[in-house]
This record gives C-alpha cells, structure tokens and sequence, in this order.
C-alpha cells in the first residue's frame, strides 16, 4: 500500500512539476516573442542613419553645410512644431543641388513631413531653369518616409560627360538609390 501511494505521489509531483515547467516556458516564450517585437519597434539613431548613408557615399558625397532649424523653416517650409530631431547638409555653392535631410517627425507628423518635402522637391524641379544641368539629378531624388522618419536623398556623384538626358536621369536614380537602400536597411524587419 505504501508502494502505491509513494508511487501515485512521485507521479503526481511529476506531472506537476512538468505542467508547471510547460507553463513557465509558454511565458519565456510569450516575454521573449514581446521582446523580440519591442525591439523590431525601436527606432534607429537618427545620427547614425545619416552617418552611413554618408560612408555609402565616400568622396560623392558634396552636402559641405549644416542645414540648422532656421533654414530648415525657411527653405524647406518644415516648422519646429512637427519634428522632435532632425539632421541636415545641403551644398555651399548654389549651383550645385545635393542636399541630405533626416527628420524624425513627432508622433503621427510622418506623412505630413512628407508632404511638404515632396512639395519642396516639385518647387525644385519646377524653378530648375536656372541650372538645367540640375534637372536630371532633381528628378531623381526622393522622398523616402518609414512611420514618422522622412529623408529627403538628393546625393551621389555627377556625371559630365553624358548628354543623353534618359541615359544622366538613369545614372542619377542609381545614385539615389545608394542612399535609399541605406536608409530601408536600418528599417527592416
């Protein structure tokens, strides 16, 4: 009798102690899983994204100017009240166009961010008569936006011997590509 209930007990505790250890790692699981989750959420170093589109560049790189908060108002018509950072370089010399801009808009302000730069960079292409030389690198930037972090790419090097003006646009949108493809990889899954 005693055999029986040593052995009833012993296999009681084991069912225990296995239902609890099932439980207890459905939790570890569930903490990991959110974990995992929270950390595809978290943002990237805003400094650090514009760093390595910079690197991607090297030497083609030509933005030599900070951009500050007033300029940022003026020029790009991007006010304080939607952006809680933002990092910036356009070129010195005015005859040049290459401009790299990384803001990280306040809660919910992305799209609206967006907005204003893509409405920046059709001023751009539409008062380009100045610089014709210009156009093709203009009509390749682009406005890239992930949740409420938008850049504005217009980079890369020139190209002065091509005159074929679908040939200079293909070379451009290459160029801005480099950029682009830096900035996605810091927001994949």
């Amino acid at each position: 009798m005693k055999k029986i209930i040593y052995t009833a007990g012993v296999t009681m505790m084991a069912v225990l102690a296995f239902g609890l250890a099932a439980c207890g790692n459905g939790q570890s699981t569930g903490n990991a899983s959110q974990a995992q989750t929270e950390a595809a959420k978290e943002l990237p170093e805003l400094s650090e994204v514009f760093d390595a589109v910079k690197d991607a560049y090297g030497e083609d790189y030509l933005p030599s100017m900070e951009i500050d908060q007033e300029t940022l108002q003026a020029a790009y018509g991007i006010d304080e009240s939607l952006y809680e950072e933002f990092k910036g370089e356009a070129p010195m010399m005015s005859a040049h166009v290459d401009t790299f801009l990384a803001i990280r808009g306040k809660e919910g302000k992305g799209e609206e961010i967006e907005g204003i730069l893509e409405e920046y960079r059709n001023s751009q292409i539409e008062n380009s008569f100045q610089y014709p030389m210009n156009m093709p690198k203009l009509e390749a930037s682009q406005v890239v936006r992930h949740g409420d972090d938008v850049y504005f790419v217009m980079l890369g090097a020139y190209n002065n011997d091509e005159t074929d003006e679908a040939a200079l646009l293909t070379f451009y949108q290459d160029q801005t590509k480099i950029g682009v493809d830096m900035i996605d990889s810091y927001y994949e899954d």
